[in-house]
């Protein structure tokens, strides 16, 4: 099967190489020419990447080499899309870029392509409103990091055919990852769950009746979770939350999801999560409020 990945940042990395380790010819392309470049690099050297997993004996040297030459780069969005059979965009989760996108796919990819957005927070019907042909829409939002994850999300809009859906339902299957259907509605399950648990754990902190430590330990130890809220954050990206809770809030009006200051505050100084995971960061959660009285 060949794939098309638009946008060659963080996810559409990760997804590209997840594609390619598991058989499937990937053409990637991003408006930046330095992403790809630099993206490719991180798929062969990253702290996911290849060379991780061959070492980790979870790839052969030659499984790995392999996967690497499955991954093409494309000129540009035609392309990458010109003989795809499904493409996946993964720009910035920014609506007017995903829907600029989604306007040149129509007439870049073939008729039966499915055209799928990776986005977390975004209305897929919106994402794709330009689209003609709506059947052949749908979500298919992986999570990060998308290489040791095991769950994609699978939207469907209300103009999504259930052929569309049985197709991306097997794609999904073929990379070993286990798929979910949501409908349409903004956050989909996973991210409106885990970000209901990660504004509770803020509010806990905010007023003072436990520090971070112990609000992660408690959903740890009490709840088997495999990381705390706090933990989480840190570890998808402090500036990556802000935007999912900023387009959930911008989605639906509902002031539940208005980002809390510390949050703001922590991006707007630096304070990005995990420096090993996010470059130029300051730390997250524990470093900054180490800073504040």
């Amino acid at each position: 099967m060949k794939i098309a990945v638009i946008g060659f940042g963080m996810m559409g990395r990760q997804i590209a190489q997840v594609f390619a380790q598991h058989g499937h010819e990937v053409s990637v392309t991003d408006e930046n020419p330095a992403a790809v470049k630099s993206g490719l690099n991180e798929v062969a050297l990253g702290a996911y990447g290849i060379e991780s997993a061959v070492a980790k004996a979870k790839l052969t040297r030659e499984e790995g080499t392999r996967a690497l030459q499955q991954i093409r780069k494309a000129a540009d969005l035609k392309d990458a899309c010109s003989d795809a059979d499904l493409v996946i965009e993964a720009v910035f989760e920014h609506l007017p870029l995903k829907q600029e996108v989604f306007a040149k796919l129509e007439s870049a990819a073939p008729q039966n392509a499915l055209l799928a957005s990776n986005t977390s927070t975004l209305t897929v019907s919106k994402v794709g409103s330009k689209l003609s042909k709506k059947d052949r829409l749908l979500g298919m939002h992986f999570f990060n990091p998308a290489q040791i994850t095991k769950l994609v999300e699978i939207v469907k809009t209300i103009h999504t055919s259930e052929r569309t859906i049985q197709q991306a339902t097997k794609i999904v299957e073929t990379i070993g990852k286990t798929p979910i259907i949501a409908h349409d509605e903004p956050g989909f399950i996973a991210n409106r769950l885990g970000l209901t648990l990660y504004m509770e754990a803020s509010a806990l902190l905010e007023e003072g009746t436990a520090k971070i430590r112990d609000i992660d330990l408690a959903m740890k130890l009490g709840y088997n979770h495999p990381m705390g809220p706090f933990e989480l954050a840190d570890f998808v990206g402090l500036d990556t939350r802000l935007r999912n809770l900023e387009a959930l809030f911008q989605a639906t009006g509902d002031e539940k999801w208005i980002p809390p200051k510390a949050l703001r505050e922590m991006v707007n100084q630096g304070y990005l999560g995990d420096p090993s995971r996010r470059k130029g960061s300051k730390g997250g959660y524990q470093e900054f409020f180490k800073m504040t009285p």
